[in-house]
C-alpha cells in the first residue's frame, strides 16, 4: 500500500519537480532551506489564535509537535523534489475527522506565503508551491465553511 501511494504522489508531483530543468527543492535553496521554511511555518500556525489554526495544537505533547513537524518536513521535501522518503500516511488518512473548512485551509495558505515571503522566496516559485500544495487540498478541506472549522 506505501509503495502504491509513494508512486502516485511521484507521478502527481512530477511535473512540478521537473519545470526549470532543476527539481523545485533545488530552486527553494535545498533540502536545509526547505526545513527551515517549514519549521517556521509550523511555528506560526501552532502559535495562530487558539479559535483559527492554533486550536489544533492546544492540548498536543512536545513529543507529538516534534514528529508531526518531521513527518511534514518529509512529506514537503519528497514532494518538492529533495530525494527524502515519506513514510507517512495519505493526506486524506492524516487529517480525516479534523474538520478543516475552507477557511482553515485559507489561513494556512496565507500563513505559507508569509513564511515564504519572510525567506525572500521569490514570488513565481512561492506561486509553484502554493500550486503544489493545492493538489491536496481536496484530501484536506472537509467543508467549504468560510468560518474555521466545519459546523
Amino acid at each position: 500500500m506505501l509503495s502504491r501511494l509513494v508512486i502516485v504522489l511521484g507521478l502527481v508531483l512530477l511535473p512540478f519537480s521537473a519545470v526549470a530543468g532543476e527539481p523545485l527543492c533545488k530552486r527553494l535553496g535545498g533540502s536545509d532551506a526547505v526545513s527551515a521554511v517549514v519549521k517556521s511555518f509550523l511555528t506560526k500556525m501552532r502559535k495562530d489564535d487558539a479559535d483559527k489554526l492554533g486550536r489544533f495544537w492546544l492540548y498536543r505533547g512536545d513529543d507529538g509537535v516534534a514528529r508531526e513537524e518531521q513527518l511534514i518536513v518529509d512529506f514537503v521535501q519528497s514532494a518538492t523534489g529533495c530525494g527524502r522518503l515519506y513514510v507517512g500516511r495519505s493526506m486524506s488518512a492524516a487529517h480525516k475527522g479534523m474538520g478543516l473548512s475552507a477557511a482553515d485551509w485559507n489561513r494556512t495558505a496565507e500563513l505559507l506565503r508569509t513564511t515564504m515571503t519572510e525567506f525572500s522566496v521569490p514570488a513565481d516559485l512561492q506561486t509553484e508551491v502554493l500550486d503544489l500544495v493545492s493538489t491536496t487540498r481536496g484530501d484536506i478541506v472537509e467543508c467549504e465553511a468560510e468560518t474555521f472549522g466545519c459546523k
